[in-house]
């Protein structure tokens, strides 16, 4: 039993490892070749990580069309104030990727990326 729950461990270790370099890498690809458009804010939705646990997650899905009229979807976990700025319905101003379209982000996002990276060269 106790392999059984060290490999549980090692599995989500690795998943929440895969996960980060992931969204790291579609944050390099925005800073390489994002484009710059409103997207639609088609749901708001909270999440606790644990039962009792004093913080919640705040994710809004977000509908946009890229420059060949493809619509593309996708979820982002942002911070409380900016989750209760954009309600269902409301414009998000959002970053995808000019090359791979199904890449996006909240702009807000995708500008303390460049703003960190710019701090990062000499």
């Amino acid at each position: 039993m106790g392999i059984a729950i060290t490999l549980a461990v090692l599995g989500i270790i690795a998943l929440v490892i895969g996960l980060v370099v992931t969204r790291g890498l579609q944050m390099k690809q925005l800073l390489e070749d994002g484009i710059d458009i409103d997207g639609k804010v088609i749901r708001q939705f909270k999440h606790n990580p644990k039962t009792g646990s004093l913080s919640t997650d705040h994710f809004l899905r977000y509908s946009y069309r890229d420059s060949a009229g493809q619509e593309h979807e996708y979820k982002s976990n942002v911070n409380r104030d900016f989750w209760a700025a954009h309600p269902e319905g409301s414009a998000i101003a959002i970053t995808y990727s000019k090359s791979k379209p199904a890449i996006s982000a909240p702009r807000f996002l995708v500008d303390a990326a460049r703003k960190a990276m710019a701090k990062k060269k000499p």
